[in-house]
């Protein structure tokens, strides 16, 4: 009867040991499967966050290149070209011809470049000082040369002397819309041994 007893008691110890360990085991397998699932929404939501802080430092990238893009480069303007009449002696030396040229700019130099390159002139002819102002109400020019222009028309006869003289005249009042021009070389009065051209001098015929 006594060991009835005991081994009634074992046998109920022994199913609530069983019952507890089960339990237990459930709470465990129930916090592991909860620990799992947050691990795997947490991996879930970091690449969201990744692309999110990844998307943020590329904005500011953006913005700095659709600036550069909208920055247009400064164009310097071209350099205005201008025609200008040249006058020069036909072959027979009776008459002036003339025909238009084109000059880089309107410059003393480049209406003497284009006198040279119909002939009405050599190359060695330059310009010592010019300038353009307003004598007695009209429009005038001042023109110093070097002594080559003096050299070169000394060694014409008188008649190569008045259209050497005349185009160099014409082709400047042309070109500068002026009414008379002053011839001086070396800021001298030009004298060819032909003629002295002390004063003011109007178009040429």
């Amino acid at each position: 009867m006594k060991s009835k007893l005991i081994t009634t008691i074992l046998l109920i110890t022994l199913v609530f040991s069983l019952t507890a360990c089960g339990k237990n085991s459930g709470d465990s397998q129930e916090l592991s499967d909860t620990s799992d699932t947050q691990t795997e929404e947490q991996k879930e939501e970091e690449p969201g966050e990744v692309e999110d802080t990844e998307t943020e430092n590329e904005e500011p990238q953006q913005e700095s290149e659709d600036g550069q893009d909208t920055q247009t480069p400064v164009q310097e303007p071209a350099a205005e070209t201008a025609t200008i009449t040249v006058y020069y002696s036909n072959a027979d030396a009776t008459a002036f011809e003339s025909s238009e040229v084109s000059i880089p700019s309107l410059s003393p130099e480049a209406v003497l470049g284009a006198l040279v390159s119909q002939g009405a002139l050599t190359a060695d002819v330059a310009e010592n000082s010019f300038t353009v102002n307003t004598v007695d109400g009209k429009a005038s020019i001042e023109l110093d040369l070097n002594s080559a222009f003096a050299a070169y028309v000394s060694n014409m006869g008188s008649t190569g002397e008045y259209y050497t003289v005349g185009a160099l005249v014409n082709t400047f009042l042309d070109a500068y819309e002026c009414e008379q021009i002053r011839i001086t070389v070396d800021e001298e009065v030009l004298s060819t041994g032909h003629a002295e051209y002390p004063g003011y001098l109007a178009r040429f015929e």
